[in-house]
């Protein structure tokens, strides 16, 4: 049976932008993480939502706010629209592409990742495969959490990739177009034994060495990440 995940509405997303409280699905904002943009975060907002990733100035923080409401909003439109959250983080020296699967809302997450690997980072950027850096796709998803939370409250599961500028944009946005090809609901359905609520019965995660495991540790599949 498909399960009904919590996700904002995407006016409600439009009013925390403002500052405003959410109407449709409550629980959706927090006073404790910041939302309101300003005028120049407004203005890469919406710029985002035409090019559909992210592109902000190192991680975006606003230290008078205390976090990045910039980041924060993006996450949560990207959350209520079922897409990845795609960001170019704009480094002196180099850029980074961060990716984060937490939107997406499925038990399993790891064939969305070997999707981005295979099809996006191995065939068309061979010389960054060595430098992705998982930053919280090894572990396996929180089923529970990430069906009933406001995004807020659900931890990001990132692939980052540090990339010279003239590589990141296009990279993004190879990315965003390869997910395109996503089909979620196959994996977005209950678990049918009560013995563990915090995975689906489809839930793999990947370990250290980038091998694909179910719930018992038993292989699955690989992605070798010395090789991509």
């Amino acid at each position: 049976m498909k399960a009904k995940v919590f996700r904002p509405h995407i006016d409600d997303v439009e009013r925390l932008s403002y500052g405003k409280g959410a109407k449709k699905q409550r629980g959706t904002g927090s006073r404790y993480h910041c939302h309101r943009l300003n005028q120049e975060e407004r203005r890469l907002y919406e710029h985002a939502k035409v090019s559909r990733f992210l592109t902000v100035k190192w991680n975006g923080y606003r230290k008078e706010r205390k976090g990045s409401p910039l980041q924060n909003i993006w996450r949560q439109r990207c959350d209520a629209l079922a897409t990845l959250a795609v960001c170019v983080e704009k480094r002196s020296s180099e850029d980074t592409v961060v990716i984060d699967f937490s939107t997406l809302r499925v038990c399993d997450d790891a064939p969305f990742v070997a999707m981005i690997v295979s099809n996006v980072l191995k065939a068309k950027y061979p010389d960054l495969h060595e430098l992705v850096v998982d930053a919280g796709v090894s572990s396996p998803v929180n089923w529970e959490e990430s069906k009933t939370r406001p995004i807020w409250a659900i931890n990001e599961r990132l692939i980052t990739i540090p990339c010279a500028r003239d590589v990141a944009k296009s990279l993004a946005s190879d990315v965003v177009n390869e997910s395109s090809h996503f089909i979620l609901h196959e994996f977005q359905h209950e678990r049918i034994d009560s013995e563990d609520t915090t995975t689906c019965h489809t839930s793999k995660h990947i370990d250290g060495k980038g091998t694909i495991k179910s719930c018992d540790n038993s292989i699955v599949e690989g992605i070798d990440w010395d090789d991509i």
